[in-house]
């Protein structure tokens, strides 16, 4: 068992106690084959010999016969489980067992299998089996004899038709054939709906195994074994129906596959095909005389799940959007205009959602031949004409979206327009709509909460993020309306017309859905997909459970023995009470939720979750989850908006004002299946709801009349799955697993650690580790009496032998398992004794369990017979060689013997040649010296040239050196000016970042300059404004006063109080009762200089609304420089603010202002009465016009002075709350005052005094204390 190859000597390694063929891990290679030298028990370490091979294609268990080299290693044990290597399945000579059922394998782990698979891929073997699992490597290539005809019905008959009595799979190799094959039988002649799982990453041959699947039960049915002549009629009538479910698929390609990284054609969804077959009763079909009951195709249907929206606005440089785009764009112009005149002369770079492609065909088609291919098969599922023509508007609506062109309004950089007017007129034909009804719902957003609704403007970003998200709506209800057609084309309910027309179908569902994902960054997208596949791996758990709980039956173990660790605890943690999908729809749901409030909950509740980690390095937006396949980081940014995915309630609008059908009808319809053809409505299906998970309802609380709670994407997937589980659990399922061999789409090249990673994500390694959790190790019962013949002690083989065979004799048992039994169980308790437990009770707990045809070893049970197999194979050795040794001593004597017989007869010849050889050594003596002479001469004349070649020599070296350092001078030279000339640009850079940086720093002293500045003059108009009002009330005063004194004491009708931002307030109040015959007197008491004195109020009166006018404008100016500054503060003020504290504040601040809201709105409905009253009173003294025109200026400086206190709230509202949403609601609380004024006769209204007592008969001072308590509690609540 030595290497040849080995660099170790032939003694060393003959010298070890072990010398095992090994695995060990390895970076580069994730596994590589070793051979084991040494282990040293107390330093739980082993020396290994590694063969080092030229890449990774020609690393194979070989016993390193093409390896270049070996080297020596020294490994730690306890990175190994049980601190033992695992063993490699090889032959005698150190080859590579290779198996097309990996169960067969003595040694069934990670490294066997990855070993196992890459053999086969080698020699052009995709398909291997683990049981029933079938693992399929992609080829890369088309093997056509492994897809011909005569194939396909070598399987159909072997596994369907014509079956033997044993397990027919023995005797055909691993292929899909095989699962389709005995999914068909399964359904025709054991009456149970199958499953086909076939799952795995981008580019692993997903899509084309579906297709291969497919065509293979659609041609069972037409097996040639059948022979009744009706059912072949029948048959072939039902080709239509055969051809749509086959052409079928290519459609879905065509609008749910796109271009990735990892592969051209890749399924951007998931998608469960449901094949309906009209089963024939097993009674009848007996009755008959058929060996198999008929099962025809009748129909399909199709469920898809969570398509990449995304995709279809934004995509990658070197990926493509879906390929319809692509086909729809590459057709020729008279087809183009067909649908839309705009489409004329346009190609890839027209629409900013395509973009240039370097890509023009996918799998050797181009998209102009597969865009034809595409409407004959939308014509076969009777999409045609005008549903053609619809679909491909809605398609080239999806386009033109992608066009426009949104900027912020120049007067409000809050407001955005839209600045591409062709494009927008274009989509406008598109739509059916004009564009002045168009625009409010692009620029626009309408909220509806409490039943009341609220227009909001949105900027440019996120009019453009809106637009984007109408268009991928579009696209998605657009391809649930193509799956609904093609379902409705394809299902047996509406199109099979068999005879006996059937409620329920047969079902040979396959499902081909995403594999598990792990990207250096992991989205929302990842979480869903990744819980999918935590779902199908409970499921695909449980049934490797039942198929080892078979198996330990069949061989007679019992049951008890088998223990495995379930996923439970990552379900738990997502979709539980407290997961994270309840806190996510929380957030979802909650007024301010974040992302980062997410977060915090779900490491708040789930810290003592197995399964959720976090880390210290990780950001705020970052949390683990410890999956089956590993451990994966998520980043929760974006995660609430991905989740709600709400498309706002104008575009809703204007896609029922849409003449293009599909927008009109189908956009809020999220079915797969039309409930009935004939009618127009389409009844969407509802998901059942959850009711025994409280979170559930939790999860999605429902607010009658808001438009801002619908049903979130998680909720609905998760529903999708738990509809898709119930279909699972009601079918038998069978798996296949698509593994990609290598990232560079190269035929029979695998590469290690991709392809081991996909294993543990396909959950491969999972399935073996349940197979094998109580027995890791297993072997025939005639491959352990022949590989472990040398542990009999001598004798006892044959003794057992021969007590078996009497026993057989006397029980009359000729059956050989049985004898070969309790040969293994003679040999095994002999070696294995040294380690078997004894347990409490007595007993003791064999290190192995023998099965009716199999032997399984408990851990480390194997691996111990293999060590004392070596040492029992080392004491023979010695046996043999003692022997061997014998042999050679005898040949040694006799070649001895007759070697002294020569001797003797040399001896004579020597004694004659002594004389010749006296003489001829001194010939010789007298040569040496002649030759000592000559010898001498030579040795001068080489001291002579060796002195010059030295002189030579440091001639040359100073010639070099001066040479050399000239050259190094100048490479010097050269260096310093390549360096200098790559430096100065960075320098002239780093120059002009540094002046553009200071010529910000300057715009933004400038910036702050004016702000003061406007200021400034905003107090110094606000201080002539009030001194002009105080005087002309002064004057006023002192007239009225002169005037009343030559009437008489009249008394006062108006009580005013000014100055309210130093605590005062006015009010003016009217006596109802006056003498009529004073009020002539006071009217024709009026003179000249009074009326003068009005007309001069109101001129002022206009004078001062121009002012607040322009006052206005400069508040906003610098409420445009404010809201600046505060973007650029925006950062620091974040990185400050705790999210606790502030939800905490916000819901105190809530309260607050609602208090303040009652308390404002009580003081309204006051006002209104006190406004009928002074209205009563102004009809009652019409006479006292011109007076009251007086107590209007007075009102006028009020307003003033209302309007410095509102500025002065607004700016401290601005300056202090750090909710945005709270800062709009109270701008727009002032804009409505302003507007209540505006509708004032005298632009004050009467009927609302903010700052005032709410009644006219108060005192001053009541009202000046209620006015500062007002303006104290506004104070403290922004504070």
């Amino acid at each position: 068992m030595t290497d040849a190859s080995s660099t170790t000597t032939t003694n060393n390694l003959l010298s070890l106690d072990t010398s095992n063929h090994v695995y060990i891990r390895s970076p580069e290679h994730a596994w590589i084959p070793c051979r084991l030298l040494e282990k040293d028990a107390t330093a739980n370490t082993a020396t290994v010999s590694v063969p080092v091979y030229k890449d990774e294609l020609t690393i194979q268990s070989d016993g390193g016969k093409q390896a270049k080299r070996h080297e020596k290693k020294v490994i730690e044990l306890k990175e190994y489980i049980n601190g033992a290597f695992p063993l490699q399945n090889v032959k005698e000579n150190g080859v590579l067992r290779e198996v097309p059922d990996m169960v067969d394998l003595p040694f069934l782990h990670e490294a066997a299998i990855l070993y196992n698979l890459k053999s086969r891929h080698s020699r052009a073997l995709p398909y291997t089996r683990t049981g029933d699992i079938i693992i399929a490597c992609n080829p890369y290539k088309w093997y056509h004899d492994l897809y011909a005809e005569n194939t396909r019905n070598q399987y159909a008959k072997a596994l369907v038709y014509d079956p033997p009595e044993m397990d027919a799979r023995t005797h055909l190799a691993p292929h899909v054939y095989e699962t389709s094959s005995l999914a068909y039988r399964g359904l025709a002649v054991e009456g149970e709906n199958q499953s086909i799982l076939v799952s795995g990453e981008s580019g692993a041959g997903k899509t084309e195994t579906v297709k291969i699947l497919l065509s293979d039960l659609a041609s069972v049915q037409r097996h040639v074994g059948r022979s009744s002549s009706k059912t072949q009629k029948q048959s072939q009538d039902e080709s239509p129906i055969v051809q749509r479910v086959l052409d079928s698929n290519p459609l879905l390609e065509a609008f749910g596959n796109a271009k990735t990284r990892r592969n051209d054609n890749s399924s951007r969804f998931g998608k469960y095909i449901q094949l309906q077959f009209d089963a024939e009763d097993a009674v009848s079909a007996a009755y008959a005389g058929k060996c198999v009951p008929s099962c025809v195709l009748a129909g399909s249907k199709c469920e898809v799940y969570l398509l990449e929206k995304s995709r279809v606005v934004s995509h990658e440089e070197e990926e493509r959007t879906y390929h319809i785009f692509y086909q729809l764009l590459a057709a020729d112009d008279d087809v183009k205009t067909r649908f839309w005149k705009g489409l004329e002369n346009t190609d890839n770079e027209s629409f900013s959602y395509v973009g240039f492609t370097e890509t023009e065909s996918i799998e050797g088609t181009s998209d102009a031949d597969r865009f034809r291919q595409t409407c004959d098969s939308l014509a076969l599922v009777g999409i045609k004409d005008d549903k053609l023509t619809s679909l491909m508007r809605a398609i080239c609506i999806v386009l033109q979206l992608g066009n426009l062109v949104f900027e912020s309004d120049e007067a409000d950089h809050d407001r955005s327009v839209i600045t591409s007017e062709d494009e927008f007129a274009d989509l406008s034909e598109l739509l059916g709509v004009p564009k002045d009804e168009m625009l409010p719902a692009f620029t626009v957003r309408t909220i509806t909460a409490r039943n009341e609704a609220f227009k909001v403007p949105l900027n440019a970003v996120q009019a453009k993020d809106s637009c984007d998200a109408f268009a991928k709506e579009i696209y998605a209800k657009t391809f649930l309306w193509l799956v609904r057609a093609i379902n409705a084309a394809t299902c047996a309910e509406h199109n099979y017309e068999g005879v006996g027309k059937k409620k329920e179908y047969g079902i040979i569902g396959m499902l081909d859905i995403f594999g598990f994902e792990v990207f250096e960054t992991n989205r929302f997208e990842q979480l869903c997909i990744n819980y999918a596949n935590e779902k199908l791996q409970a499921r695909f758990t449980q049934d490797i459970f039942r198929s080892v709980q078979a198996e330990y039956e069949y061989e007679g173990i019992e049951l008890g023995e088998i223990t495995y660790d379930d996923n439970t605890d990552v379900l738990d943690l997502v979709e539980g009470r407290m997961g994270l999908l309840a806190f996510l729809n929380e957030e979802c749901v909650r007024p301010g939720g974040n992302d980062k409030s997410y977060v915090s909950k779900a490491k708040a509740m789930n810290k003592e979750s197995p399964c959720f980690y976090t880390l210290a390095q990780f950001s705020e937006f970052e949390f683990g989850i410890i999956h089956y396949a590993g451990k994966v980081v998520y980043d929760s940014q974006n995660f609430v908006t991905k989740n709600m995915d709400t498309l706002p309630i104008d575009y809703m609008e204007l896609a029922a004002k849409s003449t293009n059908d599909i927008l009109k009808n189908e956009l809020t319809n999220d079915s797969m299946m039309d409930t009935s053809p004939t009618k127009a409505a389409k009844t969407p299906r509802k998901a059942p709801a959850p009711k025994k998970s409280p979170a559930n309802s939790k999860s999605v609380p429902q607010k009658k009349g808001s438009s801002m709670v619908q049903e979130t994407v998680w909720t609905k997937f998760r529903n999708q799955l738990e509809d898709l589980m119930e279909t699972l659990k009601k079918t038998r399922t069978r798996y296949i697993r698509c593994i990609k061999p290598n990232t560079l789409k190269e035929p029979l090249l695998m590469q290690h650690n991709s392809t081991v990673e996909q294993l543990r994500c396909a959950g491969v390694v999972a399935a073996v580790t349940i197979s094998r959790s109580a027995f890791p190790n297993r072997l025939e019962l005639i491959v352990v009496l022949d590989r472990f013949r040398a542990l009999w002690p001598k004798g006892e083989h044959v003794h057992a032998l021969n007590l078996t065979s009497s026993k057989d004799a006397d029980d009359d048992e000729s059956d050989p398992d049985v004898r070969n039994a309790k040969l293994v169980g003679h040999l095994l308790t002999k070696a294995l004794k040294e380690i078997e437990i004894a347990r409490e009770d007595g007993k003791v707990l064999k290190a192995f369990v023998i099965g009716r045809t199999r032997v399984y070893f408990r851990a480390g049970a194997l691996e111990y017979l293999e060590a004392e197999r070596v040492r029992a194979l080392g004491i023979w050795a010695v046996e043999i060689q003692k022997i061997s040794r014998e042999f050679l001593c005898r040949r040694r004597y006799r070649k001895l013997r007759w070697l002294s017989i020569r001797v003797a007869a040399f001896e004579r010849m020597r004694v004659k040649r002594v004389t010749f050889l006296r003489l001829r050594n001194s010939s010789i003596v007298v040569q040496c010296c002649v030759r000592i002479i000559l010898a001498q001469r030579y040795r001068l004349d080489l001291d002579r040239n060796f002195k010059a070649t030295l002189i030579q020599t440091r001639w040359r070296i100073s010639r070099d050196r001066s040479v050399f350092g000239a050259k190094k001078g100048a490479a010097i030279v050269i260096q310093t000016m390549s360096r200098g000339s790559l430096q100065r640009p960075k320098y002239r850079q780093a120059l002009q970042d540094k002046k553009d940086e200071a010529k910000l720093e300057n715009q933004l002293a400038a910036l702050q300059r004016k702000l003061e500045e406007a200021e400034q003059r905003h107090i110094e108009s606000e201080r002539l404004a009030e001194e002009r009002a105080r005087k002309a009330v002064e004057q006023y005063k002192e007239e009225k006063e002169t005037s009343l004194s030559e009437l008489g004491s009249v008394p006062a009708t108006f009580e005013m109080v000014e100055d309210e931002r130093d605590g005062e307030s006015f009010q003016s109040a009217v006596e109802s009762q006056q003498q009529h015959h004073l009020r002539e007197q006071e009217q024709q008491q009026i003179t000249e200089q009074q009326q003068r004195l009005m007309d001069e109020s109101g001129k002022m009166l206009e004078y001062l609304r121009k002012e607040v006018f322009k006052l206005r404008s400069q508040n906003a100016q610098m409420r445009t420089d404010f809201d600046l500054l505060k973007e650029n503060n925006q950062r620091l003020m974040d990185a400050n603010a705790s999210a606790g504290a502030s939800f905490a504040a916000l819901n105190q601040h809530a309260k607050q202002l609602a208090k303040t809201n009652e308390k404002l709105q009580t003081e309204l409905g006051s006002c209104k009465g006190t406004l009928q009253k002074v209205s009563v009173t102004q009809v009652e003294l019409k006479e006292e016009l011109k007076m009251k025109q007086a107590t209007y200026v007075a009102e006028v400086h009020s307003r003033l002075q209302y309007q410095k206190a509102l500025a002065s709230i607004v700016d401290l509202v601005q300056e202090s709350c750090r909710d945005t949403r709270l800062v709009e609601s109270i701008l727009g609380i002032a804009d409505s005052c302003e507007a209540e004024y505006m509708s004032g006769p005298t632009g004050m209204s009467p009927s609302r005094k903010l700052f005032s007592s709410p009644a006219g008969l108060k005192s001053s001072g009541n009202a000046a204390a209620e006015s500062t308590g007002l303006m104290s509690s506004i104070r403290n609540l922004w504070a």
